[in-house]
């Protein structure tokens, strides 16, 4: 587990301190012990040398021997009477010739002293070591008694007491140690402050790298700290601002760009070299009726469930390029798609964009279109055939023949009327299709229009004894187009009355609402097979092609009720029984109406 920097960084300090302590007291301790030795030494070297000189000068050197160790003992005495010094005198051969604290008779021999036989080699010996005699830890200084000859006679050794140097180097060295201990308390507490000022805003420039790790880049640092800190916490602080407007610019051109594909009509696919996809909008779920956000990251086959699209990306993946083809949506109701698909190449990777357009409507469009010259040629041959056979035959001499005559032009009227029937139909419907505004609205009277519409038709419905039964509840006006209004209803009950068996009945049931108006226009007749009822409303679709052309009419009726309730921002819907009748639904809305 690692460290923070503070129990890093302050133990260190702490070390240091304690060992720079240690360290200075040891080097204090030794110089004031180093210092009090050789005062020491110095003052027995000094007094070492004047008792030579006052054995020198007392008497002649060369005469000193045991015989008069006695006076030499007494001199001695005199000489060291005031001072804390033991001397001695030793002879060549180690013999105490005297000594101010003990008896030199009794006295061993001295001849293996280190400070003797230093002092006989060199001159003089220094030594520092516990005293048999006194048992305290002395110092010997002894050095060399010479005769006139310069040939040594006997070594003088002075000795004192360093029980006193120790004891005073023991109290420097507590007293050193007592004032680094207070040292190392007084420079702990500052110590530990001026690291904790260092370790609290690095902790704040951490946090707010977690920060900004994290996504928050709003977050700025505000701290007080060294100049190279402060100047660290501005660059992060810069960094986020500048990171946040890279973030920002890139999520308002990847938002962009996303209401560009959302607001698209063409469905658009971008697929990775593995054919998964990698994005995918709207328009191109709504084709596949697929969630765009769920298949998103599946295989086209997954997410799609349409092999040709599949392959159409595998062949441009294969041969670069662009490629084009036409599919099929098998799906309810059946989508006709075209598909345009490009390579792509990006940050080393590869895929596909896949372009797509539904073009139902125009196949849809182009059926209508083929029908539609298909059913008015249809329509139109037939009269147009009839009148040119019978104007044929009156040429090549019908016209004598005077009975035959009279019925071949009846025939030719009644084609022509039918003809003419069919143009104004087809008139009809290109003027409805030509408003581009609504067309003009009017409050009226409803059962006015209605009454009209019927008597319209009472000429044929008396022809095969049909009843056509009115009904009405709710307001009494509604805001529509008269006319138009009246022509749908006309064409709405004559299909009644042309569909129900004689002797049958017709209702016309109207209700208004302050929002709605409908009218439901009802038949007892043969009724319309369910996989007819989607078509009824299209030009010139017969329901039973075979049946007589005097009974289905033109056949464009029910398209112009359809553009009618267009026109009007309503819809016709047709509800049939096969051998019950039929209910035809026209409702129109009356957020205007009064």
């Amino acid at each position: 587990m690692r460290r923070s920097l503070l129990y890093q960084i302050f133990p260190v300090y702490l070390v240091a301190i304690l060992l720079a302590v240690a360290l200075l007291t040891f080097a204090a301790t030794r110089v004031v012990r180093n210092a009090f030795y050789e005062e020491k030494e110095r003052e027995l070297r000094n007094t070492t040398q004047l008792i030579i000189k006052a054995l020198e000068l007392s008497r002649a050197v060369s005469d000193l021997s045991d015989r008069e160790a006695g006076d030499t003992g007494a001199l001695l005495l005199q000489l060291v009477a005031d001072l804390p010094v033991r001397v001695t005198v030793i002879s060549t051969e180690g013999l105490v010739l005297a000594d101010t604290d003990v008896d030199a008779d009794s006295a061993e021999n001295h001849a293996e002293r280190p400070e003797v036989l230093q002092a006989l080699s060199t001159g003089a010996g220094v030594h520092s070591r516990v005293s048999s005699s006194t048992s305290e830890n002395s110092l010997y200084v002894a050095l060399t008694l010479s005769n006139t000859n310069e040939e040594p006679v006997a070594v003088v050794r002075s000795a004192a007491s360093i029980a006193s140097i120790d004891r005073r180097t023991g109290e420097a060295f507590t007293a050193i140690l007592l004032t680094g201990l207070l040292i190392i308390a007084g420079t702990t507490l500052p110590t530990f402050v001026v690291v904790k000022r260092i370790y609290r805003p690095l902790i704040t420039i951490q946090d707010a790298a977690v920060r900004y790790a994290h996504g928050d880049l709003r977050h700025r640092i505000s701290i007080r700290a060294p100049e190279e800190i402060h100047a660290i916490a501005d660059t992060l602080n810069g960094m986020a601002e500048q990171l946040a407007n890279t973030i920002a610019g890139i999520t308002a051109q990847r938002n962009e760009l996303e209401m560009i594909l959302s607001s698209m009509v063409e469905g658009v696919i971008v697929v990775d070299e593995n054919r998964r996809i990698s994005s995918i909008n709207r328009a191109a779920g709504r084709l596949f009726q697929v969630d765009h956000d769920a298949v998103t990251g599946k295989s086209m086959i997954e997410g799609l469930r349409n092999v040709e699209i599949d392959e159409l990306a595998a062949q441009t993946i294969e041969r670069g390029g662009a490629q084009e083809a036409a599919l099929v949506i098998y799906d309810s109701p059946l989508t006709h798609v075209q598909v345009h698909a490009t390579t792509l190449s990006y940050a080393g990777s590869s895929g596909v964009l896949l372009v797509l357009n539904d073009i139902s409507q125009m196949k849809q469009l182009e059926n209508i279109r083929r029908d539609f010259v298909a059913n008015v040629s249809h329509e139109l041959r037939t009269p147009i055939t009839s009148i040119l056979g019978f104007v044929e035959t009156l040429r090549d001499g019908a016209l004598q023949d005077r009975e035959a005559a009279e019925r071949f032009i009846e025939i030719i009227h009644g084609h022509s009327v039918r003809l003419n029937l069919i143009i104004e139909d087809l008139l009809s419907l290109s003027r409805l299709e030509s408003y581009n505004s609504e067309v003009p609205m009017e409050t009226c009277d409803l059962d006015q229009i209605v009454s009209k519409a019927i008597q319209a038709c009472e000429d044929e419905a008396e022809r095969k004894e049909i009843y056509i039964h009115q009904s009405h509840n709710g307001l009494q006006t509604a805001r529509v187009n008269p006319a138009l209004f009246e022509q749908a209803l006309v064409n709405l009950i004559n299909n009644a009355v042309k569909y129900s068996p004689r002797g049958g009945e017709v209702a016309v049931k109207s209700h208004i609402e302050v929002s709605l108006l409908q009218i439901d226009v009802s038949d007892r007749g043969e009724g319309i097979p369910r996989r007819d009822i989607e078509r009824v409303f299209e030009r010139f679709y017969r329901v039973d092609r075979a049946r007589r052309r005097d009974i289905g009419g033109t056949g464009l009726g029910l398209a112009i009720v359809k553009h009618i309730a267009i026109a009007h921002g309503g819809e016709v819907r047709v509800e049939s029984t096969e051998g019950q009748g039929s209910t035809f639904t026209l409702r129109i809305p009356q957020t205007h109406s009064l």
